[in-house]
């Protein structure tokens, strides 16, 4: 576009470059391809999200990059050091004086760029305005919907990255088209994989993001690469252990009484022997029952007080495989010992039936109340835990941002917000059974919500003492 200043010119246009990255990289950039018009910067990527322009690592590792890099080379530029988000993507828009849209382009992947003859022909006088985007294919919709009740029941072709594929083709784009600003969302777990990714998402979105970590360094350093990607500096990191109770109050106590608008509980461990908390909880159902459930009774008021509020437990497919137990949640008198595997499946079993508690706990109110699974997704925890499995599915697992979608979605989209009290799996609601005799009576649901209630009763007199 550089080179053909001078025909923009001609039809009356002017150049407007848009980058973000800092100020002293623009002005390098304008200096290195001898510019002389605007050259804006927009670290912060409002416009960008203002233009529906796509953000995302896989279009980055395009085919397309490595021969724009080969020609880049061979005209004799260099790449040095990278500024602003290295995973936001570009596009073109020729806008009209009084702002009607003549011409609009959106990169589908890294090196792919509009042709400057559709560019130019949208500055001639008579060039037709942009119509409005053709809404999704419903016909896709239909047949991804058609192929799913096929493929679904098989497990492999549904949980792993096909699955979210064809699932994907379902999908409203619109969904996501959303501004968060002014919302406050809370994400445990938020250092690594899915809690990662969608604590990146909502920083994206332009909320402000609380990332609550066991380990502070870790935490930080999460952090502050949202917040350089994102251009959002409404992103922090607070220190807390899902399994420690009294972590859980301290947080509690310290934060402000201003509203909480999303909270996602993502934190999870899954431990090769066993292991107990100083509360005298198995490590996995502290982590992941008894510490979530305490951290939402300590937040209602909060989440109450949001004009629409979000809470989000993200389960597992595994879950599927295990029966609600309350006999013996912490593993002290198993019969073959302990199965780190399977107190995970059975915590993430109760987290779905707490979350079913707690949206009719919630009736009434501005809090919509889910529990999702992610599918099998290449999250470190999957690496470190789960060595085999990782080894054989490696080649078909989703990506982190891929099983956080359906967090994101629960968490910010409008379409979700009837959906209280759902499992939701890649944005459709889901059964939460698939096996015989894996479904719990009604009593032991109410004697996991008790049990779960005398914990956080007792934790805050040990905290009061």
């Amino acid at each position: 576009m550089r080179d053909q200043v001078d025909e923009i010119r001609k039809r009356g246009a002017e150049l407007a470059i848009v980058g973000n990255g800092a100020t002293h990289f623009a002005a390098a950039f304008r200096e290195d391809f001898e510019l002389d018009g605007p050259l804006l910067v927009d670290p912060e990527l409002r416009a960008y999200r203002a233009a529906g322009l796509r953000r995302g690592r896989v279009e980055i590792l395009s085919p397309r990059l490595l021969g724009a890099g080969l020609r880049a080379t061979r005209a004799g530029y260099r790449q040095t050091s990278v500024e602003g988000d290295p995973w936001q993507l570009g596009g073109v828009f020729v806008i009209r004086p009084g702002g009607a849209l003549a011409y609009r382009f959106a990169s589908r992947d890294a090196g792919d760029h509009a042709p400057i003859e559709e560019i130019l022909a949208a500055l001639e006088p008579g060039a037709p305005e942009v119509a409005e985007e053709a809404p999704r294919s419903e016909l896709l919709a239909s047949v991804s919907r058609a192929v799913s009740l096929i493929a679904d029941p098989l497990i492999v072709p549904s949980f792993d990255r096909g699955g979210f594929r064809l699932h994907a083709l379902a999908f409203d784009p619109d969904d996501l088209e959303v501004d968060l600003t002014g919302r406050r969302c809370l994400v445990t777990g938020a250092n690594s994989g899915i809690g990662y990714e969608t604590a990146l998402a909502l920083a994206d979105l332009g909320a402000e993001v609380l990332l609550l970590c066991r380990s502070p360094e870790r935490g930080a350093e999460a952090a502050e690469r949202i917040a350089t990607a994102t251009g959002n500096a409404k992103v922090r990191c607070e220190t807390v252990d899902l399994s420690d109770l009294a972590s859980i109050r301290d947080f509690a106590t310290r934060l402000d009484d201003a509203p909480v608008d999303v909270l996602v509980h993502n934190a999870g461990v899954l431990p090769e022997e066993r292991a107990e908390t100083k509360d005298g909880l198995e490590l996995c159902f502290a982590t992941h029952v008894a510490g979530p459930h305490l951290l939402t009774r300590l937040l209602r008021g909060r989440l109450e007080a949001s004009t629409d509020a979000r809470v989000v437990w993200v389960s597992s497919g595994g879950m599927y495989t295990r029966r609600l137990q309350v006999e013996d949640p912490g593993w002290r008198d198993r019969e073959d010992g302990y199965n780190g595997v399977l107190a995970y499946a059975e915590t993430k079993r109760a987290q779905v039936v707490l979350a079913e508690m707690w949206a009719r706990e919630l009736e009434g109110t501005k809090v919509c109340v889910n529990a999702m699974h992610p599918g099998w997704a290449d999250t470190p925890a999957v690496r470190s835990s789960l060595p085999r499995f990782h080894r054989v599915t490696s080649a078909i697992l989703r990506s982190p941002a891929e099983g956080a979608d359906t967090v994101v979605w629960l968490a910010a989209a409008g379409a979700a917000s009837g959906l209280a009290g759902r499992f939701v799996f890649d944005r459709e609601p889901r059964r939460t059974h698939l096996l015989p005799g894996t479904r719990e009576s009604e009593e032991e649901r109410d004697t996991l919500w008790q049990l779960c209630e005398e914990i956080a009763e007792a934790a805050g007199d040990r905290s009061a003492s």
